[in-house]
């Protein structure tokens, strides 16, 4: 039996209505993220729905499933009481004959009466994002219905053995796929804001982190809006391998802008295993890509605070370069940890003040740190358009865990040079200030400082960065002389503050 694979449009019509991503398997299965029931569940609203509502959370916190069609589950009442419809594509059409050319046959969608048949969570994708999100959403069910998943069906099954066949074949399909590394292709079938006008938009980008032990939560470059929960995350074989979970949350009230997807093998093999079914162990570990930037980045802890930092090195000497704010005044050692080690970094130079540019400090580094694990400075300046890779250790990295190693890369390209800042579209959060922003052959030609901020509002996907070859003379001239003055040359000039503080430049009036 061949495995069929499309992208679906699932619709929750009872009000208040719902509508997101979702795929559809063979005509049969529809799995969509649990999200879509979150105005449904709300723990609010009238007192027979509120206690419904509190017993299904419960339940999927507690990583049980919800047989939604066995009528003697209470908790299934609820999910069976809401009107669910998937719309989709149902057949391949190839082009008419003597169409013109160019022209293309719109895509004629059908809709169908959809059956919810399971709901469950994913306890390792619930754990992982809760150290994500910690205290990003300030009720317990949109947390744990981000982690749970719906699974309906075209028609009710007739025999629960045929379904629990159905998904035996779905797992010999999944024996095939390789593990997931960081910097893989994915492409993403979606529809965004959950209209039909976007059905089977595609967004095309790279695997930027992998997470937990059975790499069951991945994040990915592509920014992606609302109504793409659920969509489908295929590798560059376009074989699924993914599941969109989330596209954006709220953390300290600052709008993250992160695409988060549920790795589908784990997914499947948690499903079958809720259901009692023996499942075969997919090949699901994190393993590091081929582009070698893991081994270059530290994360550094001063003051309670976190960043990023690049290991450099420099006529033969070896430093490390973050930014002002992450290291903070005053302050003389600050600890690091690598891939490798973990050590006391002494300051050698931090802008004393770091709220204009350059936003710069210079660190110690061991000088037994081998030269691999150096980062080679750019020697030609950005352009635009130009690919670049933003890494670090945005949110979810704990430094008291002695283990958790594990940064973020960010793919993005270049859309704005100007006097002493470069802009990118990759992604930079909280905690990988200070981290390198890399070029395609691996070396840093800027470090990101921060997102764009105007009127108090953080733009997380145009951020600002220091261009290394504006610093390069001078961290070249230090290394030479070991003369510490000779950094100061690293607090930009007036126009190079006009150009960080978003002043407006100057205009020569023809009116």
């Amino acid at each position: 039996m061949l495995l069929k694979i499309r992208h679906a449009l699932l619709e929750v019509t009872s009000p208040p209505a719902a509508k997101q991503s979702a795929i559809i398997i063979n005509n049969e299965v529809i799995i969509s993220s649990g999200s879509i029931l979150q105005p449904h569940l709300a723990l609010d609203g009238d007192e027979d729905k509120g206690a419904q509502n509190k017993a299904i959370v419960s339940r999927l916190q507690r990583g049980q499933l919800l047989d939604v069609q066995n009528e003697e589950q209470e908790e299934g009442a609820r999910i069976r009481s809401l009107h669910f419809q998937v719309t989709f594509d149902p057949q391949q059409r190839r082009p008419r004959p003597n169409t013109a050319s160019g022209s293309r046959q719109p895509h004629i969608l059908s809709r169908f009466p959809a059956h919810p048949l399971y709901v469950f969570c994913a306890d390792e994708v619930s754990r992982n994002l809760h150290h994500i999100l910690l205290t990003a959403d300030s009720g317990d069910a949109g947390e744990v219905l981000r982690s749970s998943f719906v699974v309906l069906g075209l028609r009710k099954p007739e025999r629960e053995e045929s379904f629990k066949r159905f998904l035996a074949h779905i797992g010999n399909y999944l024996r095939h796929l390789q593990p997931l590394h960081t910097l893989d292709d994915v492409l993403v079938m979606c529809s965004p804001f959950g209209l039909e006008n976007f059905y089977k938009t595609i967004s095309i980008g790279k695997v930027s982190n992998v997470m937990g032990r059975s790499g069951c939560l991945f994040a990915i470059s592509n920014a992606l809006p609302l109504g793409c929960e659920g969509s489908a995350v295929f590798n560059n074989k376009l074989r699924l391998v993914g599941i969109v979970i989330c596209t954006s949350f709220q953390r300290h009230q600052e709008n993250v802008n992160l695409t988060l997807a549920a790795n589908f093998g784990y997914l499947l093999r948690n499903f079958m295993e809720q259901l009692g079914m023996s499942t075969t162990a997919f090949q699901l570990s994190r393993e590091p890509s081929s582009f070698a930037w893991e081994r270059t980045i530290v994360v550094i802890e001063s003051s309670g605070q976190q960043g990023t930092g690049t290991f450099i090195r420099v006529h033969n000497k070896r430093f490390i370069l973050t930014c002002a704010h992450v290291v903070g005044q005053s302050i003389e050692t600050v600890n690091c940890r690598a891939a490798d080690r973990e050590f006391q970094s002494e300051v050698i130079w931090c802008n004393p003040d770091s709220d204009k540019p350059f936003d710069l400090a210079l660190l110690t580094a061991p000088q037994d740190v081998p030269d691999r694990c150096c980062v080679r400075l750019a020697r030609t300046p950005a352009t635009i358009g130009q690919m670049v890779y933003n890494a670090g250790f945005p949110y979810y990295v704990n430094f008291s865990f002695r283990h958790d190693f594990n940064p973020s890369i960010f793919q993005g390209r270049i859309i704005k040079c100007d006097t002493g800042a470069i802009m990118s579209d990759g992604s930079v959060q909280a905690g990988q200030s200070g981290g390198p922003m890399f070029d395609q052959n691996g070396c840093i030609l800027g470090v990101c400082v921060s997102n764009i901020k105007l009127d108090d509002v953080i733009y997380p996907n145009i951020n600002t960065a220091i261009p290394i070859c504006d610093i390069r003379n001078t961290l070249q001239q230090f290394a030479r002389t070991n003369d510490v003055n000779v950094l100061s040359n690293l607090v930009a000039s007036p126009d190079v503050h006009r150009v960080w503080s978003l002043e407006m430049p100057p205009i020569r009036s023809k009116l």
